[in-house]
């Protein structure tokens, strides 16, 4: 009786009592939940160097969490905000 590769292998991993355990991928959006709650306090270096080197069109706000602001547009529009 002819068996496929595929057939022995699994006939002899399981013998062996060492078979794989299949890894269970998270779904993208609990991922993202999970790895959010890292930089949403600000408290990774990154997250601060991007609040103090900040340079985009934003005069005060918040991108993805992260409070952000261009010291130079709060300085010059400081009369009408």
């Amino acid at each position: 009786m002819a068996r496929s590769k595929k057939a022995i292998q699994k006939l002899i991993a399981s013998m062996q009592g060492k078979k794989k355990k299949k890894q269970v991928k998270k779904p993208a959006r609990i991922a993202a939940l999970e790895g959010r709650k890292y930089f949403s306090d600000g408290s990774n270096d990154m997250i601060r160097q991007a609040q103090r080197d900040y340079n985009g069109s934003y005069i005060s706000g918040d991108l993805g969490g992260v409070e952000v602001g261009n010291k130079s547009y709060k300085k010059y529009y400081k009369g009408l905000i």
